[in-house]
């Protein structure tokens, strides 16, 4: 049995700084690196999906974005000795300034096809795995696809839902908050 745990990268994992890419930008969320740690220390294995529309809007390129994902997870290892298995991202925007890349699309989150790609590239048990990110377009495709725990971070102003319409959705202020829950089981 293969579970992960699916992360949002920006305000998530990461602090947002507008369109992030720059290594010098990369600003782990506060004890973020102690959850990624925890986490893989459960059997979780890191996966990433993500939305960059700043490829579709011209800001940088996918390579360079892949160039940025492999120095946040070299920056992982050296700090935790753990790594990110796979970053899966959708890099369009129906108000995209390239072309190729301006357009609606099922990859881009809410829509769950990265999710999907990534439960078959893993044979990933969803029952057994989990969502973390800061909005509900995070969780919500992860939940269509029978992953029953998320946590939604608050940790950046995200808008507040009730409980009551996502059950299986745990709201939480910080990362220490989802070490809490994850050491308490």
């Amino acid at each position: 049995m293969i579970k992960a745990a699916f992360l949002d990268r920006d305000n998530t994992l990461i602090k947002d700084k507008g369109y992030t890419f720059h290594f010098d930008d990369l600003i782990w969320e506060q004890n973020a690196i102690s959850g990624l740690s925890l986490l893989t220390s459960l059997g979780y294995k890191l996966i990433v999906i993500t939305n960059q529309s700043g490829i579709a809007r011209g800001y940088y390129t996918e390579k360079k974005m892949k160039a940025f994902h492999t120095f946040m997870n070299d920056d992982l290892k050296q700090k935790a000795g753990i790594i990110i298995e796979k970053f899966y991202h959708c890099p369009h925007h129906p108000d995209g300034k390239l072309k190729r890349y301006s357009k609606r699309c099922i990859c881009r989150k809410p829509g769950d096809e990265l999710f999907q790609k990534a439960i078959i590239d893993f044979s990933i048990a969803t029952n057994h795995s989990l969502v973390i990110g800061n909005n509900l377009t995070d969780i919500i495709p992860a939940i269509n696809q029978g992953i029953n725990k998320g946590y939604l971070l608050y940790n950046n102003d995200s808008i507040r839902f009730k409980n009551k319409e996502w059950p299986y959705i745990k709201a939480v202020d910080n990362w220490l908050e989802i070490i809490e829950r994850l050491n308490a089981k």
